[in-house]
């Protein structure tokens, strides 16, 4: 057996498609053993309780049965026992719309044709979530995320004046905006790491999102959006927020601020 190695199924109810996938890992990740090909969600569910693998490569649509990769996932979510990571590929419309919910921490999007290099990189971050000591269990990241899907307002939207363009967001997209002298970096859930810079100071973007409950500043120089906090720590007034975000932390007076907002919110 190879080191590190992560065993597979594939879910896709095109046939061909099953030996794209195949032919690909082979390629660019090797340590990924292909254990089982499922062409049904009926199928899928079988083999994952048979073979407990620890990934999935999981289309959306599985028109010939009327359900979608959610109807399975959300069968696992109540099984504490099973804890696997998702691959998400799909040609289907809705891709736009669920690259921005599941390109981070255990759960991974990808789009038909799949591209090589993101598919490697889609798979490393696989492995370092399985070889992390901090491992999440998906089931947590699935669950907030599907109440998210269900619940996004997509008319939120929000005006950001970037150095080059004039950007319009969904501010449901936006997980945290941080200030840095004049300037002000808002990091957007479908833009990774890689911010828009706007010259606008944080205080005026705090007046544009003040229609938006979900937003709360938690220090001089930050304002984040609470539908991404994972956990926070009383200790040293930490909050976490999913991959590839950084840990952010409150001031101490804001820290106050932001326990009252959340036990107001979910009773804490």
């Amino acid at each position: 057996m190879m080191k590190n190695e992560i065993t597979a199924i594939i879910v896709e109810d095109i046939k061909d498609y099953h030996r794209v996938v195949e032919t690909f890992v082979s390629e660019v990740a090797p340590n990924v053993r292909i254990v089982g090909n499922a062409y049904t969600l009926m199928e899928a569910e079988d083999l994952i309780k048979k073979l407990t693998p620890k990934l999935l490569f999981l289309d959306i649509q599985f028109e010939a049965e009327g359900q979608t990769a959610f109807d399975l996932l959300g069968k696992f979510s109540k099984l504490e026992e099973y804890n696997f990571q998702v691959i998400i590929t799909t040609a289907h419309d809705e891709q736009k719309y669920y690259a921005e919910a599941f390109n981070f921490g255990a759960l991974h999007f990808l789009t038909k044709p799949i591209d090589k290099l993101k598919l490697k990189e889609a798979v490393d971050r696989v492995n370092q979530n399985l070889t992390s000591e901090n491992q999440e269990h998906w089931v947590a990241q699935f669950q907030q995320l599907h109440t998210k899907l269900h619940t996004e307002k997509s008319t939120n939207k929000i005006i950001i004046d970037g150095m080059n363009y004039t950007e319009v967001v969904n501010s449901n997209d936006i997980v945290y905006l941080e200030a840095s002298g004049r300037y002000t970096y808002i990091y957007l859930l479908s833009g990774g790491l890689k911010p828009i810079c706007s010259s606008v100071n944080l205080g005026e973007y705090e007046k544009k999102l003040k229609q938006d409950s979900d937003f709360i500043r938690i220090h001089r120089n930050t304002i984040v959006n609470t539908n991404y906090i994972l956990r926070f720590s009383k200790k040293d007034y930490s909050i976490v927020l999913p991959a590839p975000f950084e840990k952010i932390y409150a001031s101490k007076d804001r820290f106050k601020e932001f326990m009252k907002f959340m036990e107001e919110r979910i009773g804490l």
